[in-house]
């Protein structure tokens, strides 16, 4: 046989890659796209509870109050920023203390105690603020924004409701 007739011995091992290179791409292909196409109705409620935030003051009251609404939290949120740039100095306490060597807990708990009590002091803050707002609202702009409120927090605990029940039927099916 000459040299012209021969062929190459075929190598297994790249079409092998390139099928698992192939099934992996589509994974994350169909990561990336189910993530990107969910509906809204299938992404996760941001919050649980009642909520009488500026999102849901706005949902609730009419397009011609949004602009008072808007410089109402623009102008209250003055000062904020600092608080919360102090969580992040007592966040790096905390991983000071945790890396730190010898280990001590009661430094570690210590600055975590601070850690909780700076941001309950931005929500006492944010708190009160909120009250100053909902004070310059009429009784009808208060109630419709509860209203609003409350009904996000029925929806969003059918939604956590929903999720148990699959949860709980699929770990039944499971079972069988």
């Amino acid at each position: 046989m000459s040299d012209a007739q021969q062929t190459a011995p075929r190598r297994r091992w790249v079409t092998l890659a390139l099928l698992g290179s192939l099934a992996a791409n589509l994974f994350l292909v169909g990561l990336i796209g189910g993530q990107f196409f969910a509906e809204p109705e299938e992404t996760r409620p941001q919050t649980r509870g009642y909520s009488l935030s500026l999102r849901v003051a706005m949902e609730a009251l009419p397009e011609d109050r949004h602009d008072a609404i808007r410089a109402f939290w623009a102008e209250s949120r003055g000062g904020m920023r600092d608080q919360w740039r102090g969580i992040g100095d007592l966040r790096r306490e905390i991983d000071a203390a945790v890396r730190a060597t010898p280990f001590d807990i009661e430094a570690l708990r210590a600055a975590q105690r601070r850690e909780v009590a700076a941001r309950g002091d931005i929500r006492d803050l944010y708190n009160e603020r909120n009250a100053d707002f909902l004070a310059i609202l009429t009784d009808e702009e208060r109630a419709a924004v509860a209203d609003a409120a409350m009904a996000r927090m029925e929806e969003r605990s059918e939604y956590w409701r929903e999720r148990r029940r699959k949860r709980e039927a699929e770990r039944a099916a499971a079972r069988e």
